[in-house]
């Protein structure tokens, strides 16, 4: 390139890069013939070599023992410039000052006359169309403030003076009547001297001034500042569009007792003579069913909030939906939002959806509002998002597709806390399993996937099924069955709810084969497992299971029992109760003894549904029963 010619030149690669990442310039160039002549001599042997700038040579000899020394010297002629540039679509780019650059400018004014490309035509009526009716109704607009006018409260006001209570008080002048005096002239019949009169006492004389106390109960106070603190202050202008505020209230604490007069003793009386009463609400998880007694009236406060987690600013919401069910891995949710909060939920500058926090009577929900669609019936615009919940991240379309297989041998619970990581580092979720552990042998797990059809795979070799915890990175393996249903006449109830406290009941009776007997088998490296109902003939066959990871007794008995589990006579009982604060909201898996009068049903929770729009939150219950 000539010095200071001012242009770049681009270099134009016709052949593949090398491995070495080295570039080869002139490989290709014929520089003016400066040959090279070597001239060896060596014992019984001369050698000519002349030598080109590109010079390939390959000799093969057999020379008895050949001490050679040569010195070669090799000069390139090719331009190499130190400084090379390569084009492509994309480049580093500079850093700049953060600024506003506008492609406009103000123009220097000049004495120039306008020529317009349009000329004033004759104007001509057009009539207008547009959507809006000729005459516009009013609507009102109904807004709900934060505050509302308070009571008034009277409140003694304590002065520093008041009047005092009133006294009579006897005034005391100076002057007052007097007692009468009568004075006698003594004498005995004879003139009396007249210089001598007798001395009179008027009816009125000098008083003595006599001093008169007052005392009061009330005296000088001294001033005392008090601050004084109202429940309630200015508020702000609401936004345009309909605010709801939920002010919450701590629930109020259940009582130990019920209202019944009546005393149970289920203990034999102690010999000190002491009584020992028991608070029922004190029982733990897992230590005891929760009873719902029989009352007149349910009184349940509830509280529904719905917030974004990035920042926790809050959402508002006229209604929302929440279900689960045993054949699915995560919760649903539905919410029906104002038009003004689609700025809330919209997806961000990443491109993934807005996470939410939704908040049922204490119970909190992190979902995910993957779609939203927007309404509008007669000027009354709402949008409307639906979603799932945060495990929904380790599935399409935010989870990619891998092949999992493991390499060596390990167990069924080891196979899922494998699943759960990325290129061996774990992912964060953790693994609460009830299922009974089984060794699977190496190469046995290939699954291709997602992770969680990994996992769905893993728990639906031995029976059992997937249990999003609400909020928690916690995913739960339960078994369909825990407990087989000719064995449940032994099972303690999570939930005892009387007809009182539920508000709708429907059942369905459902016919299924009466299978007694099935077998269970693995592929490659499995086992056969006959799994026959006891107390049976086991003459009925269900069809056969066959799945790679039923590798050991435990596993084909569990997953037997699930398939003659499913089997008979059965209801499916539908129950609408609100969220008391009891018994919360009451998930899939847990069980439910029912009282209907004289009926007792007792059944297992296959899903769950929570309404909730203010001020009225319903929690539906699918409940499986076998007779």
């Amino acid at each position: 390139m000539p010095e200071n010619s001012g242009q770049n030149v681009d270099l134009r690669f016709d052949r593949p890069a090398s491995t070495d990442a080295n570039l080869l310039f002139g490989e290709s160039f014929v520089a003016p013939r400066n040959d090279v002549t070597v001239l060896a001599t060596l014992p019984g042997l001369t050698v000519q070599v002349r030598l080109y700038p590109v010079v390939t040579l390959s000799a093969v000899a057999i020379l008895p023992g050949i001490t050679f020394t040569a010195e070669v010297r090799y000069e390139s002629h090719a331009q190499r410039p130190t400084v090379g540039r390569t084009s492509h679509l994309w480049q580093v780019a500079r850093l700049t000052e953060n600024g506003a650059q506008q492609g406009q400018q103000d123009a220097a004014a000049t004495p120039a006359g306008w020529g317009a490309a349009w000329r004033r035509t004759t104007a001509a009526p057009q009539g207008i169309e547009h959507s809006l009716p000729p005459v516009l109704k009013s609507a009102p607009e109904q807004r709900l403030a934060h505050h509302q006018d308070a009571t008034p409260l009277r409140d003694a006001t304590w002065f520093a003076h008041q009047d005092g209570t009133r006294r009579d008080l006897a005034c005391r002048g100076q002057h007052q009547n007097a007692a009468p005096m009568r004075d006698s002239t003594r004498f005995r019949h004879q003139d009396g001297d007249r210089a001598k009169r007798a001395g009179r006492i008027s009816a009125w004389q000098v008083a003595r001034r006599l001093g008169q106390g007052q005392g009061t109960d009330f005296q000088s106070a001294r001033p005392s500042p008090m601050a004084w603190r109202v429940r309630y202050q200015d508020a702000v202008p609401p936004p345009p569009g309909i605010s709801i505020w939920v002010i919450p209230e701590p629930p109020a604490p259940s009582p130990c007792y019920a209202t019944s007069p009546r005393l149970l003793f289920n203990a034999l009386s102690a010999t000190d003579g002491s009584l020992l009463f028991v608070c029922d609400n004190e029982i733990q998880p897992g230590e005891g069913p929760v009873v719902v007694p029989i009352r007149r009236v349910y009184f349940v406060i509830n509280n529904v909030t719905l917030h974004r987690l990035s920042d926790s600013l809050p959402v508002p919401v006229f209604s929302l939906s929440l279900s689960l069910d045993a054949a699915s891995w995560t919760w649903g949710f539905d919410a029906q939002l104002p038009a003004a909060a689609e700025s809330l939920v919209a997806p961000g500058s990443n491109g993934g959806p807005v996470e939410l926090v939704a908040s049922v009577n204490g119970t909190a929900f992190r979902v995910l509002a993957e779609s939203i669609s927007r309404e509008r019936i007669f000027g009354d615009a709402s949008i409307r998002i639906s979603g799932r919940g945060r495990n929904a991240v380790l599935a399409a379309p935010y989870a990619p597709v891998m092949t999992f297989r493991n390499s060596e041998a390990r167990t069924a619970r080891q196979l899922m806390d494998d699943v759960l990581t990325l290129n061996g580092i774990p992912l964060g979720w953790n693994i609460d399993c009830s299922l009974t552990d089984w060794n699977v042998p190496s190469g046995v797990f290939t699954q291709q996937g997602t992770w969680m059809e990994a996992l769905v795979a893993i728990a639906g070799a031995a029976g059992g099924y997937l249990l999003p915890h609400p909020s928690d990175q916690t995913i739960r393996v339960r078994h369909r069955y825990p407990v087989a249903p000719w064995d449940w006449g032994t099972v303690t109830p999570d939930f005892v709810l009387p007809v009182d406290a539920v508000s709708r009941e429907s059942l369905r009776w459902v016919e299924k084969p009466a299978y007694n007997r099935v077998f269970v088998s693995g592929q490659d490296a499995g086992v056969l497992g006959q799994v026959t109902r006891g107390g049976t003939a086991g003459d009925v066959l269900a069809p056969m299971v066959v799945d790679a990871l039923i590798t050991e007794a435990a596993s084909a008995r569990q997953r037997g029992i699930a398939v003659l589990a499913d089997t008979g006579h059965q209801i499916e009982v539908s129950l609408r109760l609100p969220v008391l604060a009891d018994t919360g909201i009451i998930q899939p898996g847990a069980f439910v003894e029912y009282h209907d009068g004289s009926a007792t049903r007792l059944g297992i929770v296959r899903s769950t549904q929570v309404e909730a729009g203010m001020p009225e939150v319903w929690q539906t219950l699918g409940v499986e029963s076998h007779e």
